[in-house]
């Protein structure tokens, strides 16, 4: 009996699903830690003051540095979470849905700035999922 090869689309789906179904896990068991399960002092990620937003939610001004891989090709911005919407908006705008929440709320689309994984190739996207529980945790 010979056994199946399976296909690199085959491989990077499973990948990809496996990647969505830990971040909705985490997601949902984040306990909002900003500094992650690392006692090192080194490893804590600096806070930034809040900025108040226009539509009444708190805004946090965020860049590449604060986060493991960032998702965007812009390079920095503010993201904000109003009744579970996350919303992530660039110098000059406009404010993008981060999740469907926001999307539903009629924010448009991120994809214009969310940047490719060239490593998995595919037109697959970097995760996002850091940038959204932070978001999350701002509501």
């Amino acid at each position: 009996m010979t056994e199946r090869q399976y296909s690199r689309g085959e491989w990077i789906s499973a990948g990809v699903f496996v990647v969505v179904v830990l971040a909705a896990f985490a997601a949902c068991s984040s306990s909002g830690s900003d500094s992650g399960s690392n006692d090192d002092p080194s490893s804590v990620r600096p806070t930034h003051a809040r900025k108040t937003d226009t539509t009444g939610g708190d805004g946090l001004p965020v860049t590449a540095s604060r986060f493991t891989e960032w998702p965007f090709t812009v390079t920095a911005g503010v993201l904000t979470c109003t009744a579970g919407a996350v919303t992530f908006e660039p110098a000059g705008g406009p404010r993008y849905a981060v999740n469907g929440t926001a999307k539903d709320s009629g924010y448009p689309d991120i994809s214009p700035i969310w940047a490719d994984d060239k490593e998995l190739g595919y037109g697959l996207k970097i995760d996002i999922s850091e940038v959204l529980n932070k978001g999350l945790s701002l509501c």
